[in-house]
């Protein structure tokens, strides 16, 4: 949802903005994921590949992206930054 409404124009400083902000930041687990139940019928056989959350890990490692992009797109929606030199 944040990343949908900054690339459609919203403002950083919109309140919408903000409160997703706010959410996906109170929603982090400590080691930096998020963690999203899955709603798939278990039919494969498991498999473990890495991530945290055993069957819900494919699902919450996508989550994951989604909201270390829409936290970075936040970063600088309204004016691009410069590099660091």
């Amino acid at each position: 949802m944040l990343y949908a409404l900054l690339k459609s124009g919203v403002s950083t400083s919109d309140s919408s903005v903000t409160r997703a902000v706010n959410y996906l930041l109170a929603s982090q687990h400590a080691d930096g994921s998020w963690f999203v139940r899955s709603r798939a019928p278990k039919f494969q056989p498991y498999f473990d590949g890495g991530f945290p959350y055993e069957h819900d890990q494919w699902i919450s490692a996508m989550a994951t992206g989604w909201a270390t992009t829409a936290l970075a797109a936040s970063l600088h929606a309204d004016a691009p930054r410069r590099a660091a030199r």
